[in-house]
């Protein structure tokens, strides 16, 4: 029987020396003498167990010495964040492989809080703040009030609209980006603001972003933010669920660990952030990141294949009765769907990645989708679909028919999710749809063309009579033998 304090059973600055004797890896570098360098937006569970896990990394090998003050531009869990603040900043992350082998580390990189609602004054100083030298953000597609279709802010947002023309403080991320920018353009203090979300040329998109917004409340600004501010783009890839009370339990249980903000996600992780002349950012080559000219290959390899997968995979998986994506990776018929036929159709429409092996890689994404000790869920990868389709699936699909290139299984996969926005499964329950688009989408899901419009595929596309006639051929067999039938006489 292990003998300690219970108090040394929680995480926390007083507990890292007890913690580290039990063989849980925790941090070498000194947390008092850390200082913030770096402000990111967004603390959810992927910023957590990526970003974090790399600059942890990153300072456990000392080769930076610089921590991380977060902030929240949407309201936060209080709960949360008071346990955050308790455990003073320290969480646990577990990784578990396919084979269910397990790493349990603990991430210490964060030295502060703020969230917009509640302390908008700390969050615009640190910002601004010249100690500040990256900006990084993790807020989801929608967080950027974005619109991909016409390639501009979404000039209509009422918060974007709130923070052009209120003087209070700023809604949105690009306002607050704004604001802090034109506080350091008064003492010429550039910062590099680097995207780590799941969006085709993040920060080529960040930076359109930022100067429409600049050009219209801040003007004098914008040349200087073009020439001095750098907006790296970055492709970021490890699969985390969100926690639940079962991971906390599971802690306590095999680890004897109390941690109210603990992280799982799978062992595999991959980020890779575009060079440039004036990108200031520390050398995470030495955390295992890879640093090139280019990022485009590897973003559209993951973005496609990865995100568009989960996508194809989740909607007919759900409505099949499956709710763990592991379960609907392993289920034979959906398995041979994806790897053999929707992968390789995707996969036709990409760019050479240096030194990847495309198939190599495809077969990974299957297992690591099958990895059962993720508990990952349908839905998650289901939500927001209508984002996450158009760059993953409508894209490809696009360039595929219009280089001439078979796209049955990808069109099948389209017709699939239009399905699951009738809003009924085969047994006639209802689908939880979660999509900003729901309400337009769901009241034209009975006419699939008109659904495909909505959903921003191109008109060339949808007016081309092989996809029309590909599309009614689905229905057709969807409507007469079910879901599972359907798919496997596409085999």
């Amino acid at each position: 029987m292990l003998l300690y304090d219970k108090q040394e059973m929680i995480i926390s600055d007083r507990s890292l020396d007890s913690l580290k004797k039990k063989g849980i890896s925790v941090p070498s570098y000194d947390r008092g003498a850390l200082k913030h360098s770096i402000v990111h937006i967004g603390m959810g569970h992927f910023h957590r167990s990526h970003f974090l896990t790399y600059l942890d990394m990153l300072l456990r090998s000392g080769a930076y010495d610089g921590g991380v003050f977060e902030v929240d531009i949407i309201p936060s869990d209080r709960a949360f964040i008071d346990a955050f603040r308790e455990q003073d900043y320290l969480y646990s992350v577990l990784s578990i492989s396919p084979d269910g082998t397990e790493e349990l580390r603990i991430n210490g990189p964060v030295v502060g809080y703020a969230n917009l609602s509640d302390d908008p004054g700390t969050v615009s100083r640190v910002l601004s703040s010249p100690d500040t030298k990256l900006i990084t953000l993790t807020i989801t597609e929608k967080g950027y009030c974005y619109r991909d279709d016409v390639g501009s802010i979404d000039w209509d947002n009422p918060r974007i609209i709130h923070d052009l023309e209120s003087s209070d403080p700023p809604e949105t991320a690009i306002g607050c980006l704004s604001k802090a920018l034109s506080e350091r353009y008064k003492e010429k203090c550039p910062v590099t603001i680097m995207s780590c979300d799941n969006v085709p040329e993040n920060g080529k998109m960040l930076r359109a972003c930022i100067l429409q917004f600049c050009r219209r409340k801040y003007p004098d600004i914008a040349s200087w933010i073009e020439e001095c501010i750098a907006f790296p783009c970055t492709m970021v890839d490890r699969i985390t669920p969100g926690t639940g009370p079962d991971d906390i339990s599971r802690l306590k249980a095999e680890y004897d660990l109390e941690d109210s903000c603990p992280v799982h996600c799978e062992s595999f992780m991959q980020w890779v952030i575009e060079d440039s002349a004036c990108t200031a950012i520390p050398d995470f080559s030495k955390a295992g990141a890879l640093v090139v000219k280019d990022v485009r290959p590897y973003e559209l390899m993951k973005i496609r294949l990865l995100n568009g997968s989960h996508s194809a995979l989740s909607y007919p998986s759900y409505m099949m009765g499956h709710r763990m994506v592991h379960e609907a990776a392993m289920d034979p018929v959906v398995r041979e769907f994806i790897r053999d036929y929707y992968m390789p159709e995707i996969a036709a429409t990409l760019p050479e990645v240096p030194g990847v092996d495309i198939p190599a890689y495809e077969d990974d994404l299957i297992s690591r989708f099958s990895n059962q000790y993720i508990a990952d869920t349908l839905l998650r990868l289901a939500s927001d679909g209508s984002k996450k389709i158009s760059n993953a699936i409508l894209r490809p699909l696009e360039e595929g028919m219009a280089s001439g290139l078979p796209m049955d299984h990808v069109i099948m996969a389209l017709v699939l999710w239009n399905q699951f926005y009738i809003h009924l499964d085969e047994n006639g329950n209802h689908m939880p749809i979660d999509d900003p688009k729901c309400k337009e989408l769901i009241a034209v899901a009975s006419d699939p063309i008109a659904f495909f419009r909505i959903a921003g595929l191109s008109e060339k596309v949808l007016s081309y009579g092989g996809f029309i006639s590909k599309v009614k051929t689905c229905l057709s067999v969807i409507g007469r033998k079910g879901i599972r039938c359907a798919i496997a006489e596409s085999l």
